[in-house]
């Protein structure tokens, strides 16, 4: 997680009627990897790549309904290893994907977890590298991961005055606390100039999660 200004690149991704949502006064975007395992979106099984890694960027809005605030996050940028996936993802959600080759590894024992994914782009090897704590706990309440944690919606831009909606339904993760993170990205070349500098920063929290399974519903006007 990194801290982003109210009035950041972030900003032309809000989507309309939502606005940006604070932990302690301060906005924050995160770098997720996941594995996806025998996806099923809206209800209907993936044909395609029952089992790939994803990367992607993130902040986080929250928007009114009549029971109060719903807290939700926007997808900045994807990136998979498919068009197909991307193609599936833009024409069901309306995100911005990127398809470029990936990998990932995954390593755990009594000591440490460790996960690593990979993309490439302009012919290099960029990298997010994780090692955690073997045992997963739950976060304290209001901490900065537990914030991170509890957004079970989603909202996409997908016009100056229209935004689709989506929940990401799943019981809340445990927390694998992280002890150390090395990230090599090539910002420019993936996110655009304009978040080079955010990347630059120190991590304000890296962590991993266990993971359950997902239920994405389809996609409505907010």
């Amino acid at each position: 997680l990194a801290r982003v200004e109210v009035d950041g690149p972030t900003i032309r991704y809000l989507p309309y009627r939502t606005e940006l949502n604070d932990w302690n006064g301060h906005y924050y975007m995160s770098l997720l990897g996941f594995v996806f395992s025998q996806p099923v979106i809206a209800g209907i099984p993936s044909p395609f790549y029952r089992r790939f890694p994803e990367v992607n960027l993130r902040f986080y809005i929250r928007h009114r309904t009549n029971a109060g605030w719903q807290n939700a996050v926007v997808f900045i940028k994807e990136i998979a290893p498919s068009p197909l996936i991307g193609l599936a993802a833009r024409w069901l959600y309306h995100e911005h994907f990127i398809s470029l080759p990936m990998k990932h590894h995954f390593h755990t024992d009594d000591s440490q977890q460790c996960t690593a994914y990979y993309w490439k782009i302009k012919k290099e090897w960029n990298h997010l590298k994780l090692v955690t704590a073997p045992i997963p706990a739950e976060p304290a309440p209001g901490s900065l991961e537990a914030f991170a944690r509890d957004h079970y919606h989603a909202c996409t831009r997908s016009s100056a005055q229209r935004t689709h909606a989506f929940r990401i339904e799943h019981p809340p993760w445990q927390i694998y606390p992280g002890r150390s993170c090395n990230l090599l990205l090539d910002a420019a070349a993936v996110y655009g100039q304009a978040f080079s500098d955010y990347f630059r920063q120190p991590s304000c929290s890296y962590f991993s999660m266990d993971g359950s399974g997902t239920d994405i519903s389809y996609p409505s006007l907010l």
